[in-house]
């Protein structure tokens, strides 16, 4: 969940570029009460008003994540306000994660599925990328390219797909019920949906539904009008 704070910009970085779709990332470092941390975002809409000097009112989401035996804590720009008034409009509805984020996500997936598909010996080393382009397009609904399961001959469930609101209210009794949940709605493997909601504990229920939105956020739930 994100937290409103009032940071004071003591440095900036240079703007980066990450992920095989090169998304903008600007990184600095702000004075949050007595102590300074590093923040980040990767909404571009932010960026030119993060400057040194500045104070400004913000919505950060912060995460920690355990990496090669150490554990790092993640801060997240996901909003800043002027006036009162959210920079760049309304913000978004995906518990702070901007459309470049989910964009990166959403590519880093279908990057993914491609490469445990040629593991797997169903497609060829060489049409890694084509195929996991085709998936891109296929989960973002704009794309002609049928799921890659269907164009193999796999066995597709012929169940009618429920409505993104549907999907996102759908409620667990147990983990396993989670992960099967995963497979079905959105072709998730457990390593991967692992890796999506480490922060959560599935054993205990509401963690369990707050994983579960993670889950709809960054695979598959459509903005609701």
């Amino acid at each position: 969940m994100s937290e409103r704070k009032t940071l004071t910009i003591k440095e900036v970085k240079e703007i980066e570029r990450v992920g095989s779709n090169q998304i903008p990332k600007l990184s600095f470092k702000a004075k949050d009460g007595d102590k300074e941390y590093w923040y980040q975002t990767f909404r571009s809409s932010l960026f030119e008003v993060i400057k040194v000097g500045q104070t400004i009112s913000a919505d950060v989401e912060i995460k920690t994540r355990e990496w090669d035996g150490q554990e790092y804590t993640d801060r997240r720009i996901t909003q800043i306000y002027i006036d009162g008034q959210p920079v760049g409009g309304k913000k978004s509805q995906y518990r702070g994660k901007s459309p470049e984020e989910l964009e990166l996500s959403a590519r880093a997936y279908a990057l993914a599925y491609a490469k445990d598909m040629a593991v797997g010996g169903i497609i060829k080393t060489g049409e890694i990328l084509g195929w996991a382009d085709d998936f891109h397009k296929w989960l973002q609904g704009n794309g002609k390219q049928i799921p890659p399961e269907k164009e193999q001959g796999q066995q597709v469930s012929e169940e009618k797909t429920p409505e993104p609101s549907d999907i996102k209210n759908l409620k667990f009794k147990n983990p396993g019920e989670f992960y099967t949940a995963c497979l079905n709605q959105f072709k998730l493997a457990k390593s991967k949906a692992d890796a999506a909601i480490s922060e959560y504990d599935l054993s205990n229920p509401g963690q369990r539904k707050r994983a579960w939105e993670t889950i709809v956020a960054i695979y598959g739930a459509k903005e609701e009008k």
